[in-house]
């Protein structure tokens, strides 16, 4: 049997003693999947907390476990039953890594997204930080090589995450607010100053990441975008300002980081009938909303929290943004030929050094050499 180069969560160790680089077999494909050649897969923030052995990702994956669950490829063997007479081998492509039942009342509901007995790969199954990974057939996403390029084909789940945060939401001459600047805030941000939004702030906590929306900000020539630091001393200056810009708050705030004090500033600088989306994954089980009567309820703000991508609507707008000329390439900062370079990639994600990781499985032109 052939084997394959891929990053695997050995065991139950946080960090670089829990994961390696090793030799796996080359998986067959079932009768309904398809099996890809790897060309490009990126880190994601939840593969860092698979990484670091987080307790929010312990009851979904099952050492040992190859993970990464954002790529795209080629279809290098497609199964006898997969029901799918355009795909093709050879065909460039993405997939949707949420597997969905297709029977529960959600999916017969159009709602796939928030199915009940959704399995992931990357988590549950064994995902794409290797030079081939299978996937469902029906879940397989045909790519246009002109509109989107290797880079970007490897990060569209994450993309797919910033455009289901605004999906619902005509961003033209609006105001909208960031609170954390990672990789999908970067993203959404991205989409938000290309969709036209008339106020962009973008709001952190970490010097890093505001360095980032800075560079971003001059890079994308985005006079209309506001970076800030937040903080426990600075959250009230930040918040009276946003109030003073806008006049009673933004109208749309994506919230991405999780953390307990940014949902809280979400709320407070939402304005009133203003809409807050929730993205970010907290640390902690428990989040405390400070005031809700008056932060919420007598705000009368619209919450929505966001999980994947609808199935396959997200993925539709997604495709039409990147057509339409959306430019996600600045975000890019750390490209590698293979994937022996995981654990140092990883890590300048997670030093928050790095938005997006990319990694090239059989190097950037796609043979290996």
């Amino acid at each position: 049997m052939k084997s394959m180069r891929a990053v695997v969560k050995v065991d139950e160790r946080g960090g670089r003693a829990g994961t390696e680089v090793r030799e796996v077999d080359v998986p067959e494909p079932g009768a309904d999947e398809v099996r890809f050649k790897v060309r490009a897969t990126a880190i994601c923030g939840s593969d860092r907390h698979i990484y670091h052995w987080d307790s929010t990702v312990r009851e979904m994956v099952l050492p040992p476990r190859i993970y990464g669950h954002e790529f795209c490829g080629e279809i290098d063997a497609v199964g006898a039953q997969a029901g799918r007479t355009d795909l093709r081998e050879g065909d460039y492509a993405s997939a949707e890594m949420h597997v969905t039942c297709g029977v529960c009342r959600q999916c017969l509901a159009g709602d796939g997204h928030v199915c009940r007995n959704t399995r992931i790969i990357g988590f549950h199954a064994d995902g794409s930080f290797a030079e081939y990974v299978i996937v469902p057939a029906r879940n397989v996403v045909r790519l246009d090589r002109t509109v989107v390029p290797l880079a970007i084909g490897s990060f569209l789940d994450a993309l797919g995450n910033a455009v289901h945060t605004v999906q619902d939401h005509a961003l033209e001459g609006t105001s909208v607010a960031i609170t954390g600047y990672g990789p999908i805030g970067a993203m959404a941000a991205a989409i938000a100053h290309h969709e036209r939004a008339a106020r962009i702030y973008l709001i952190d906590v970490s010097d890093k990441a505001i360095a980032q929306a800075e560079r971003w900000r001059r890079a994308a020539g985005a006079d209309n975008v506001t970076v800030l630091r937040t903080g426990r001393e600075e959250a009230a200056a930040v918040e009276e300002r946003i109030r003073d810009e806008t006049g009673d708050g933004v109208d749309l705030v994506l919230e991405m980081s999780g953390a307990e004090a940014a949902i809280n500033q979400a709320l407070r600088i939402a304005r009133m009938g203003g809409a807050v989306s929730l993205l970010g994954i907290p640390t902690n089980e428990r989040v405390t909303i400070e005031r809700f009567a008056a932060d919420l309820i007598f705000k009368g703000l619209s919450l929505q929290a966001i999980i994947g991508r609808r199935i396959f609507s997200t993925w539709d707008r997604m495709l039409e943004l990147l057509a339409d000329g959306l430019d996600l390439r600045p975000l890019v900062s750390r490209e590698y030929e293979g994937l022996d370079a995981f654990i140092e990639g990883m890590e300048a994600f997670d030093a928050h050094e790095a938005l997006k990781v990319v990694f090239y499985p059989h190097g950037k032109n796609g043979d290996g050499a």
